[in-house]
């Protein structure tokens, strides 16, 4: 009777585990992810004023082309 009894028994612990390491590999991944994405956000302000410089040189580019009667280039 203790063998039919000591089978569930193992069995749940084996799916306890193999659910935990699961677990524990998609909670590295989400760490991972989030340091990710942390590191982009530092980004931001570099990129904004990369924009920002794209921006003036537009506007510096239109302002030559009127002035030397050139068009946009294609």
């Amino acid at each position: 009777m203790s063998l039919l009894w000591a089978v569930p028994v193992v069995a749940a612990a084996v799916a306890t585990a193999v659910v935990a390491a699961r677990a524990r590999a998609i909670e590295d991944e989400a760490a991972g992810a989030a340091a990710d994405l942390r590191r982009l956000g530092e980004l931001r302000r570099p990129l904004q004023a990369v924009q920002a410089m794209l921006r003036e040189t537009d506007v510096l580019a239109t302002e030559f082309r009127h002035r030397h009667g050139t068009g946009p280039e294609p």
